[in-house]
């Protein structure tokens, strides 16, 4: 009978070591593609805005020279 405690013991541990496992991985992946998110936009930023910098240089004359 104590061996099936001890059993019930240890697969009760197992799953709560599996589940901060789990829930450790998925926050690691979730901050992971937060930072690829936040760099992707960044980059589209910086490159709308030198678009817009060229569209607003063609439409007052430029024309793109300096």
């Amino acid at each position: 009978m104590a061996l099936g405690r001890d059993y019930g013991l240890l697969l009760r541990t197992e799953v709560q070591l599996a589940v901060s496992c789990t829930a450790i991985e998925t926050q690691v992946i979730f901050e992971t593609l937060l930072a690829l998110i936040t760099g992707q936009l960044a980059v589209a930023g910086q490159l709308g805005r030198k678009v817009y910098l060229q569209i607003i240089r063609l439409l007052f004359g430029s024309g793109g020279r300096r």
